[in-house]
């Protein structure tokens, strides 16, 4: 019981996630904290890089965790594509390669770590 119970807040959280990251790069107006040039690039891979991870912990089958890991590289360039429409929003390619960059860190730390979390709970 106690496995399911963290599985399923996993899974909740990796698509809050994914609601919070949505409306964010949506909403107009949204201007990350920071004083250096360029944050919003760090805030989008390591975004990203929690998007990509958090489903190799929380889906127990490898091949649903993969698609859904490797599928916020569409959502990324999706958001950024609707964001050209947008006002006060831009489509921007940097973006979209920080996303991307942030992906692939998450899948790696994801499956070093899988193996680990996944015996761990006893999956």
């Amino acid at each position: 019981m106690q496995k399911a119970v963290l599985t399923r807040a996993l899974q909740l959280g990796w698509l809050a996630s994914v609601m919070a990251v949505a409306y964010l790069s949506l909403k107009p107006g949204i201007r990350p904290p920071g004083d250096f040039g360029h944050i919003d690039k760090a805030y989008h891979f390591l975004s990203y890089c929690w998007l990509a991870f958090l489903p190799l912990l929380a889906f127990a089958k490898q091949r649903t965790a993969m698609n859904l890991s490797l599928a916020m590289i569409g959502l990324g360039l999706g958001l950024e594509f609707i964001q050209y429409f947008l006002p006060a929003r831009t489509l921007s390619g940097l973006d979209f390669l920080a996303n991307s960059l942030g992906v692939g860190l998450g899948l790696w730390l994801g499956l070093k770590l899988r193996p680990l979390v996944l015996v761990e709970a006893g999956k």
